[in-house]
């Protein structure tokens, strides 16, 4: 059995500091086996503010794995972000932008989703690559088979069910494509600022997915890809929902979670916070 933490969306530089403190109590009470952030550790990628979330961080007693979000390349300084947008990342985070975990129960990928330009006036959206996709698919060749497998990126992959009309990842048919045939089981994301989780139901044409239906878990297969948001863990700027992240078990080849809610004062369960996924 495993236990994880994901937390996404710090946005350190726009951040709640009673709600960054209770947290980093909470994660150092509980020891999740490893913490996973799903991107926005900063809000403008300036130095302070990376500085300030590897002190975050630091203070976990938990291992932890990130991938950068799209707050995590600078928009103020042009050169860097189109000649090396991460630096700022590699240099107080970790040098890999798509960081591999695994040890004998667990298989973790992450898929880096930021681009530094898009071929649009919002350059926040993300996209992957085909090339990304085979990496990924070779990483978990080279795990054996019987490790339960996730991954982690920025953007997410599907919308909420109540507002389907929102943009997902570049590219998300095809990676949900991809992650199916190597065996995934579990995505985690962030970027919207929402939590909430939905199982995939691919409806197959030539071995490709051409449309993606959620339905319920207790109807779930064996094999259904589970993609998990996760609302903003520390940041001010909420989006309808309170600070957030999610508590995830998995045991016996099966996920569950857990949304743990900031209710003002600590955080509590979904049920007694009276929100969540």
């Amino acid at each position: 059995m495993r236990r994880l933490a994901h937390i996404s969306d710090l946005h350190f530089g726009r951040i709640d500091d009673r709600v960054v403190e209770a947290l980093v109590s909470e994660l150092n009470n509980e020891r999740p086996d490893l913490v996973v952030v799903s991107g926005d550790l900063t809000q403008g990628a300036r130095s302070s503010e990376f500085r300030a979330a590897r002190r975050f961080l630091d203070r976990l007693q938990s291992p932890w794995l990130a991938v950068p979000g799209n707050h995590d390349i600078s928009p103020y300084h042009l050169v860097q972000r189109f000649f090396d947008p991460f630096a700022r990342f590699r240099r107080y985070i970790q040098q890999a932008t798509e960081p591999v975990f695994h040890d004998e129960e667990i298989a973790i990928v992450g898929i880096n989703s930021v681009r530094a330009m898009l071929l649009e006036l919002n350059w926040a959206h993300g996209s992957l690559s085909r090339g990304q996709m085979e990496r990924a698919e070779e990483r978990f060749a080279a795990m054996p088979p019987s490790l339960f497998r996730i991954v982690v990126a920025h953007h997410p992959f599907l919308p909420p069910s109540d507002e389907p009309t929102v943009r997902t990842v570049g590219r998300a048919a095809e990676a949900l494509d991809c992650f199916e045939r190597a065996g995934v089981k579990l995505t985690l994301s962030g970027h919207l600022h929402r939590g909430y989780a939905r199982f995939l139901e691919p409806v197959l044409a030539d071995g490709h997915i051409t449309e993606i239906k959620a339905r319920a878990p207790e109807r779930a297969a064996t094999r259904s890809l589970l993609v998990v948001q996760a609302a903003s863990a520390t940041s001010t700027r909420l989006r309808g929902e309170p600070n957030a992240y999610n508590h995830i078990r998995i045991e016996d080849g099966l996920a569950s979670i857990e949304p743990r809610i900031w209710t003002g004062r600590d955080f509590a369960n979904a049920e007694s916070a009276g929100s969540g996924i």
